[in-house]
């Protein structure tokens, strides 16, 4: 006969209201969040818990949490111990049958609701109350950008149904029309837009101020912003941070995408504002670094290129494409350098077919953290990047602190051979879509002036060359470090 189990419940791992308290054998008090529970038992989550706990042992108080709530307290014995990796970190799910009592489920569920229930209409309350402190311009901004898209929308709708009837020899032909008719206007209002509300937002002196307004802003318009490819990634950073390789290949692509005219039209318009101009124009600049590099190179036995914080690397596959082989030197390494895995096999993927029968060139993809890049002097992959010749971040700098990106210069500085050339990427203080970023989708970039970036570069050892350049407006701006060569190799 089988046995029925218990009805287990599981928890939102954002969610902390549900949690449990213990001790281990040497009396020390642990506070840990619950993964699930049933009626007889439950999980949660202990950091490093597999060195005090195993199965069989027993806890001889435990208690259950439900939003401050006690609902059991008493023996439980350990029947399921498994590490897992979260962030970098190892925490063990523990498993336990509890003892004599049991967990009163329906008071649990009772409860959660209840104060969920709560929280959403003190939530609401509060909204109410915060706009009264919005600013009465860029709430009439807001309405109005509101009722331009939705009638923008409901225009192409109505045009791309009807398009839809017409014979398919002339309906692409009608499609681009429409794309290309709709993205000239409606980029031209939302330009115009943004500026305004950039004015208005220049002026707030608290992060409060932001707050409401962006909250009041997002719950407007977010319906027809989050049409755009672009900001929709941007917005659920679904590999846990900004600016990762996929929002890197969207705007590279540049492209009409979406499944309506509407949505390919918002991308579009996305992809061609300044910042994300700005990204392209990067990659555009290293490709000519490199390819000066591989000229005044070709007869060298060597050459050396890192790539920091790669992404999907489309600045290498550019060069791989345009340089024949007997531009190459005799030996040419790329270094891929990116926390991501999932980054650095999207970028294996496309660069390994074409070094495919050009033995002179090799790819080396590296998983490393710009923590322990800095920090540890043991790092097992220091060999890849010593004596590199050329040692470049497009994206990174525009997420890193100044301390950490003055120590991670430091860093690469070590690593280059003598003549051999750095250069750090990062947005400068003009920015015209700053505003659609933050506002619409929480995307923050750390925006410096040239003296800002150039200030990064202060404390390095006396003989380097260091300039700065920038383009597109002063959007981009280039930290451009070559270390001195020897004495003996000049």
């Amino acid at each position: 006969m089988r046995l029925r189990r218990d009805i287990r419940f599981c928890v939102n791992p954002k969610d902390a209201h549900n949690f449990v308290q213990l001790h281990d054998f040497l009396d020390n008090e642990y506070t840990c969040n619950v993964r699930d529970y049933s009626r007889t038992g439950l999980s949660f989550y202990l950091e490093d818990g597999s060195l005090l706990f195993k199965i069989g042992d027993i806890i001889s108080h435990l208690r259950f949490f439900s939003h401050d709530e006690e609902f059991f307290q008493g023996p439980a014995t350990i029947i399921h111990v498994q590490d897992e990796n979260q962030s970098g970190k190892i925490f063990s799910r523990i498993g336990v049958h509890l003892h004599e009592k049991q967990i009163d489920i329906s008071s649990v569920i009772k409860i959660d609701k209840i104060t969920k229930l709560k929280t959403e209409l003190n939530d609401f309350i509060q909204s109410l109350a915060r706009q009264e402190n919005l600013d009465p311009e860029f709430v009439r901004l807001t309405h109005h950008m509101h009722y331009m898209l939705k009638n923008f929308e409901e225009q192409l709708k109505f045009r791309e149904k009807h398009i839809h009837l017409e014979d398919k020899t002339i309906r692409p032909a009608m499609l681009d029309v429409t794309r290309d008719m709709a993205f000239t206007a409606l980029q031209e209002y939302l330009v115009g837009f943004y500026g305004q509300f950039s004015e208005i937002t220049s002026k707030f002196s608290t992060s409060n101020q932001h707050f409401i307004h962006r909250e009041f802003f997002q719950k407007r318009l977010n319906s027809f912003i989050m049409q755009s490819k672009l900001l929709t990634f941007a917005y659920t950073k679904p590999h846990g941070y900004a600016g990762d390789f996929e929002l890197m290949s969207i705007i590279h692509r540049n492209q009409f995408e979406g499944e309506t005219l509407f949505a390919q039209v918002m991308n579009k318009i996305d992809c061609e504002g300044t910042a994300a101009r700005a990204i392209r124009n990067r990659n555009a600049f290293v490709v000519r670094q490199m390819e000066n590099l591989i000229n005044s190179s070709r007869h060298a036995e060597t050459l050396k290129v890192v790539s920091l914080a790669s992404g999907p690397a489309f600045e290498i596959s550019n060069i791989l494409l345009s340089q024949p082989n007997s531009n190459m030197p005799s030996g040419l390494e790329f270094v891929l350098v990116d926390q991501d895995r999932s980054a650095l096999k999207n970028a294996r993927v496309r660069l390994e077919p074409l070094i495919k029968n050009r033995k002179s060139i090799a790819l080396h993809f590296v998983q490393d953290s710009i923590k322990r890049l800095i920090v540890d002097a043991d790092n097992n992959n220091n060999r890849l990047y010593e004596n590199a010749d050329f040692i470049y971040s497009l994206n990174l700098f525009d997420y890193l602190s100044n301390s950490a990106s003055m120590r991670l210069i430091f860093k690469l500085y070590t690593h280059l051979k003598p003549g051999g050339l750095l250069i750090v990427c990062n947005i400068g203080n003009h920015n015209p879509q700053r505003f659609s970023m933050e506002y619409c989708a929480q995307w923050y970039l750390i925006h410096r002036s040239e003296a800002a970036l150039q200030s990064l570069a202060a404390g390095l050892p006396e003989g380097g060359v260091i300039k700065l350049e920038k383009e597109l407006d002063d959007c981009n701006l280039y930290l451009i470090i070559q270390k001195p060569l020897n004495p003996d190799d000049l």
